[in-house]
């Protein structure tokens, strides 16, 4: 679970950068970043569930 949070903050910080460099606009990047911010919910709310269950 881990690994798969750290991948996900991984690739928002590319594409932080990617806007930083002017590859993306920062609107571009907006619906890719909603998407990192609803994933790592759904990852934490996982990661909660599988270690109440233990």
């Amino acid at each position: 679970m881990a690994i798969a949070k750290g991948s996900l903050m991984e690739t928002e910080t590319f594409l932080m950068l990617a806007v930083r460099l002017n590859y993306v606009t920062q609107p571009q990047a907006e619906l890719t970043l909603s998407l990192i911010t609803q994933i790592s919910k759904m990852l934490t709310s996982l990661r909660n569930k599988i270690l109440s269950t233990q």
